[in-house]
């Protein structure tokens, strides 16, 4: 079952030049029609109570009909439209949004999170009066967390977009059923207007290897890899890259003479104490070579072959590494 009626190719100068594209129609009548069977039948199977907003809108996973066809199309698509490297990319969400009859026609702005490079939105049942807004031009930082209110936590009040984006130029798009909309989602500031009773799936995606939700079809199955290569004598031959999932590293300051210690945190798990070491190789890690190599490449006057080495594994055993084939 196609997803798409559209060539990426015929909108990448209008996705490089105006920071989003409008496609009318984009979405098959198969698809749409699959989409909107999902909704009717497994919305309420598949709610993320943890992602719902009360008083705003539901949100479900979503499964394609297709899995591996669907994912690979999506991925086909946007690296075509988007300057993705095709190779590379997750799908960092696929959720469906249901907003309730309740909810605030003029909400804040806001920015998607970090992995969400490109975001893609399908128009399943859109409202007449209800419109998607975007922020192309202005305030393009990048939302650096993995939870869109976090960022906004993180603001100071003169920088929020309640008092930033009123002299911003806005773009309100009068999406209706099967349009596709496409954009940076975690460097745009956007919102959905009179969006009581809209229905829509947005997916989600990135080409630096970041899922922390795990809703990338193959990430279960790289930590699932990983952690079956700990006891594998080829280790040694594997590639270690930042885990798709972590989440971050803190330095906390603790009462006890504020003492500093460093956090690992797998998104959705319990953080983890991690050494300096640790850290240090953590952020060191990108040549992409195998874990030899980066033992002997990341050892220096204060930290041997062996300690990098170890200090990997110990960084993989916990999720903040994975091991990847070469």
């Amino acid at each position: 079952m196609k997803m798409f009626t559209f060539d990426p190719a015929e909108h990448r100068a209008a996705y490089a030049e105006q920071g989003y594209v409008h496609i009318r129609e984009g979405i098959t009548p198969e698809f749409h029609a699959y989409l909107l069977s999902y909704v009717e039948k497994e919305l309420n199977a598949h709610l993320l109570d943890d992602y719902a907003i009360a008083g705003k809108k539901e949100q479900a996973l979503f499964d394609f009909p297709d899995a591996e066809e669907s994912q690979a199309e999506l991925f086909d698509a946007i690296s075509s439209m988007c300057g993705l490297v095709r190779e590379r990319m997750v799908l960092s969400e696929r959720h469906i949004q249901a907003y309730e009859p309740n909810a605030n026609p003029e909400p804040h702005a806001h920015k998607d999170r970090y992995p969400s490079q490109v975001s893609v939105g399908l128009s399943i049942t859109i409202p007449s009066e209800s419109r998607l807004v975007l922020y192309p031009s202005d305030q393009r930082e990048i939302n650096p967390f993995n939870k869109a209110a976090d960022y906004n936590r993180y603001l100071q009040p003169e920088d929020k977009p309640e008092n930033t984006l009123p002299a911003a130029r806005e773009v309100e798009l009068a999406d209706t059923d099967r349009d596709v909309v496409i954009f940076p989602g975690s460097t745009t500031w956007h919102l959905r207007r009179r969006a009581a009773r809209s229905v829509n799936v947005y997916f989600k995606m990135n080409d630096f290897g970041c899922d922390p939700l795990g809703e990338d079809l193959t990430t279960a199955g790289v930590r699932a890899a990983t952690v079956a290569a700990l006891s594998s004598p080829g280790v040694d031959a594997l590639v270690p890259v930042v885990s798709r999932r972590l989440d971050s590293v803190a330095r906390v300051a603790t009462r006890n003479d504020w003492q500093e210690v460093l956090l690992a945190k797998v998104y959705g798990e319990e953080p983890v104490g991690v050494t300096e070491l640790q850290y240090a190789v953590l952020r060191d890690l990108g040549a992409e070579v195998p874990l030899a190599e980066v033992a002997e490449k990341l050892a220096g006057p204060d930290r041997s072959a062996a300690e990098v080495r170890a200090a990997i594994l110990r960084l993989a055993e916990i999720g903040a590494v994975d091991l990847l084939q070469a």
